[in-house]
């Protein structure tokens, strides 16, 4: 098992690559079909819901995953969140959860301001630009 983790939005993401419907549509299916939180499917998109981030996770050309990183401003714990996570079952496990939430996390290239993200799990993930008083700032990775 050869797994990738790709951009699905900005440039160079692998929606683009293909047939951008079907690509879309295999998304969807994972997360209404797949969900790791089932009751997100249910969850309206609201107008001022921001999409800081998302990814697929791809075995060869087979889309195995999606997930998102949004911003909900109107919610009143923790606003950023990993969110509309859908995996096939062979591939729930927390390595795979874990690098996915990773992943999302990097790719957004967060500030300071928000100290915490929930994870697909809903517990809370310190965001690594964050400077958490006492604690050691983690380096930052340089872009390619």
């Amino acid at each position: 098992m050869m797994l990738e983790i790709r951009k699905a939005i900005g440039p160079d993401n692998w929606v683009s690559e293909g047939d951008v419907v079907e690509r879309r549509e295999a998304m969807q299916d994972l997360f209404y079909d797949h969900a790791l939180c089932p009751s997100q499917t249910e969850e309206d998109w609201p107008d001022d819901r921001q999409l800081f981030s998302e990814m697929v996770v791809l075995d060869g050309t087979r889309v195995v995953g999606t997930a998102m990183l949004v911003l909900d401003p109107e919610r009143e714990d923790i606003q950023l969140r990993v969110f509309g996570v859908g995996l096939l079952p062979d591939y729930r496990t927390n390595f795979i959860i874990t690098a996915l939430e990773e992943q999302l996390i990097t790719d957004s290239y967060l500030d300071d301001s928000i100290p915490f993200i929930e994870g697909a799990d809903g517990r809370l993930i310190a965001n690594p630009a964050a400077d958490f008083e006492g604690l050691p700032q983690r380096p930052r990775r340089l872009a390619a």
